[in-house]
């Protein structure tokens, strides 16, 4: 076992020597999220803050912190994750959180995830995560497929989840985005399909979902953007949630 992790940080170690460096590889992120839902729930709100040590264009280690309140309820939750290069074109995408509260949010969650380019523009991600919440567990697994072209770029993304014990539902997103900068960008998603959401006090239910979201950034100076989101999703019979984020982003 430890002859196969010397070999895998070699190769890794290998790969990210040969990319080129970033002039600026920190990037921090502050966010904060207002959602309103009806049906006479409370309104959810957050705050986010993420911090990524990016040293070349397919490498990043990061850590994030957040603190929720949704149903009247306050989680807070650590997160960290890295995007690792192997070989020439592969990325791989490790991720876990951890929450010491978790009334709503996942006791602990974590992803894998690997993005392989196909040439001439596409790109195909598959991935799964797991999550443990105070109710039970949740298991998702999805596949991505990617076409960029110039600034553009259009995916679809399908996903099946599982609360334990349960059959999979399906969920698809399409997602088109606008890149002209690294700072820049604006990006639409429209989904549609059965999710799971933990609704204290039920618990974890799976609801038909019709959302439609978009989030953007604009560069202000060098180095600094502002961040932003509206949306809105509908989750079956139980709430309709609309979304405001706004946030800040800095290289340096």
């Amino acid at each position: 076992m430890k002859r196969l992790l010397v070999v895998f940080a070699a190769a890794w170690a290998l790969t990210a020597a040969a990319q080129e460096k970033r002039t600026y590889p920190w990037d921090m992120r502050l966010d904060a999220v207002h959602e309103n839902l009806d049906k006479g729930y409370e309104d959810w709100q957050e705050v986010f803050a993420h911090l990524a040590w990016r040293p070349d264009n397919r490498t990043a280690i990061f850590g994030s912190y957040r603190a929720t309140e949704r149903f009247g309820l306050r989680d807070r939750e650590a997160g960290a994750g890295a995007y690792l290069p192997f070989g020439t074109e592969t990325v791989v995408h490790i991720e876990g959180a951890y929450s010491s509260t978790h009334k709503v949010l996942a006791r602990h969650m974590l992803l894998a995830e690997v993005a392989q380019p196909l040439g001439s523009g596409w790109v195909l991600t598959g991935g799964g995560r797991g999550s443990a919440y105070s109710t039970g567990d949740v298991a998702s697994v999805w596949l991505q497929v990617e076409k960029y072209v110039g600034n553009f770029r259009f995916g679809w993304h399908a996903q099946v989840s599982r609360p334990e014990g349960t059959s999979w539902s399906p969920a698809h997103r399409l997602i088109a985005s606008w890149n002209p900068s690294e700072l820049t960008f604006a990006t639409l998603t429209l989904a549609r399909g059965r999710e799971v959401e933990n609704v204290p006090p039920g618990g974890l239910l799976v609801t038909d979902v019709r959302a439609a979201s978009l989030n953007g950034s604009i560069e202000l100076a060098p180095r600094w953007a502002l961040t932003g989101e509206v949306g809105e999703s509908r989750q079956g019979d139980l709430y309709t949630r609309r979304t405001l984020r706004l946030g800040t982003r800095f290289l340096f």
